[in-house]
This record gives C-alpha cells, structure tokens and sequence, in this order.
C-alpha cells in the first residue's frame, strides 16, 4: 500500500467502480475494502482492486478503519450510510447523486458529518468539466453582461438527471442564492427509480437573486426547449459543439466560437487536497450539495400547493411522496416500473 489514505467504498455497481478507479490512480490513496449486499458484486469488485470484500457496510467500518468512504449505493439509503461512516472516524465521504432523497435525510447527513468533524461532498462532477468551468469564468468575468436567464432540459426524471442539470445551472450562474421556485409535476404511471419515486414529467421556473430566471423541463413532450444556453443583459452564451462554447455580445458581430483549457483537477484530487488542507474547499461539499436538493424538493413540494415556494423550504419529507401517498397523483396506467433498476417483475 502506498497511499496515505485507506478508502472504502459502499456500494459496488457502476458508480463503486468508476469511484475505485479514481481512487487507486490517484497516490496518496488506496482502496482497501469495498461493500454491497449482493456478495458477488462486493467480490468482483475486491477481485479487481486486491480488497476486501464486505457485505455489510457496518462490518467494513468497524473493521478496517476508512479514512474515505465513498458510498455509491441508490439514494434511499445513502443518508443512514452516510451517519454511519461519519460516526466511524473516517475523514472524509465522498456520495453520489442526488444527495438524498428528501431534504430531511440531506439535513441528517450534515448534521452527523459536522458533529464528527468529517468533510461531505456529493458528485455533481458537472462543475469540473472544462466547458462549465469556462462557461462560469466568462459569466462571472462579464462576458454577457449581468445574467438574465439559464435553460436546461433534460429527461429521465429530476432526481435521476435534474439534479445534475440543477446543480450545473447554479454553478455556471456563479451559485447566486435562489429566491423562490414554482413547478409542475405529473405522474400518471407508477414510475420509480432506483426504488424512490419517479414523476412522468416536470418544468419550473427558479427565480435567483438579482433577478435570474432558470428554466427547467423533464420528459417534456416536443418541440423541445434549446436546453443549454445563458442570455445576458450584453449577450449569449450556449454549449457548442465538441465540448466546446458559443459566445455573441456587443465586442463581436457573430457568435465566437471558444475552446475551453483542460481542467487540471477532478472532484477526487479537490477532494484530497480538502483532506489535506492544501486547498480552499471543495466546490461539491455538502452544502452546496443541499441547495440543489432543496430545489429538487422545492418543485415538487410547488406542484403540492399549487403555488410559489419561497427559499428556504420547511417541508423535510419528500413532497412526491407526500403527493402520491395523500392521493393528489392517482396511478392511471398501472404496473409499477423502475427506470434504472428495473423490479423483478420487470425481468420475468
């Protein structure tokens, strides 16, 4: 073992892989255990990085004292997960999105990390792309002026896709607080995924300070919303093609076609380097983590009262829930459904 930091990772699907290479190419860190219930995921996965494998979670932090957990698993378990490691003296947790799956559980997580001294960041990795990390430089250096409005459009569900759409919205704006949110939602189908529930469809507007105006849509039928551009009071800015951007304001008589400089950092190497105390933070700690899942909750919990909600928000429970269990979202095409982790009469 060469690293300075022993990692452990929960969950060992997709995201537990992709989180074990990341660690074990990095030199001040080493995956040492690795945990999931399904004990053939849990040893695959140790096959292939020479650790242990767990099938309880708890086992593995009592037992091999993780400096990092990551914990990959679906959301609706990630809050208990996430008190767990931070009761075991690890350092730090690194989780996947969405944070959680109501506001309550987000405020848990915090609340256990912050008692035991750890540093929490979720994985909206968007904010180290080279296109957003540029896109954000131009904004806040007054390339189109003072930002109006931001577009997204995304399908697949908010907590599935919009939280990353939501959180790169804040970022590339320059994180300015949001002011109120108003949304619709429907759920028509008994739509699940990764066993929380699911809407069918769901726009909203988010007012920001300053006046800022984020569009969102998901699973909107066509003609679709050019979901990727940023209107200024000097200009636009949009996604171009190739990873690239596409700027028009008042210096140039046609759009500018600008390509970003590589991004020297990831979320892991920030994330070492907070550990460390090198650096100024991370730009994915938990907090900020919260606000997107506090817009999250903040649409659906609009679409339950009909009406605007204002910043910040009281309700902790997840407001679909709420909406599905009090009747308000009555199931018309039955047969329940999960769009990333299909049930077992799915598969029959």
């Amino acid at each position: 073992m060469s690293g300075s930091y022993r990692v452990g990772i929960i969950g060992c699907g997709g995201m537990g892989g992709s989180h074990a290479r990341h660690w074990t190419q990095k030199p001040q860190t080493d995956v040492v255990a690795v945990a999931d219930v399904s004990e053939r995921s849990a040893r695959k996965l140790a096959d292939e990085f020479d650790a242990k494998p767990y099938t309880d979670y708890a086992d593995m932090l009592e037992q091999e004292a993780c400096d990092i957990v990551s914990i990959t698993t679906w959301q609706n378990v990630r809050s208990e997960i996430t008190v767990k490691a931070a009761e075991s003296g690890a350092k730090g947790i690194l989780g996947e999105k969405p944070m959680a799956s109501s506001l309550r559980e987000a405020d848990l997580m915090l609340a256990s990390c912050a008692q035991h001294g750890v540093k929490l960041a979720i994985g909206h990795q968007r904010r180290f792309t080279p296109q957003n990390v540029e896109a954000r430089r131009l904004v806040m250096d007054g390339a189109i002026g003072a930002p109006t409005a931001m577009l997204r459009r995304d399908a697949h569900g908010l907590l599935n896709r919009g939280t990353h759409e939501l959180d790169e919205m804040m970022y590339v704006l320059g994180d300015p607080a949001p002011v109120w949110v108003i949304g619709q939602v429907t759920r028509k189908t008994d739509r699940w995924e990764r066993r929380v529930r699911c809407e069918d469809r769901c726009a909203a507007i988010i007012a920001f300070e300053g006046g800022i105006r984020g569009t969102y849509e998901s699973d909107l039928p066509d003609p679709g919303l050019q979901g990727d551009v940023i209107y200024g009071t000097e200009g636009i800015l949009k996604r171009g093609p190739e990873g690239g951007l596409l700027l028009l304001n008042r210096h140039a008589g046609d759009w500018q076609s600008i390509t970003p400089p590589p991004v020297e950092v990831d979320q892991y190497d920030e994330f070492i380097s907070w550990l460390d105390g090198s650096g100024e933070g991370h730009r994915n700690d938990g907090e900020t983590a919260r606000l997107t899942m506090e817009l999250m909750m903040a649409i659906y919990e609009s679409a339950r009262i009909r009406d605007v909600v204002e910043l910040p928000l009281q309700t902790g429970d997840n407001p679909l829930d709420l909406m599905v269990e009090e009747g308000a979202l009555p199931v018309e095409i039955h047969g329940r459904y999960d769009i990333r982790a299909p049930f077992p009469e799915q598969t029959n």
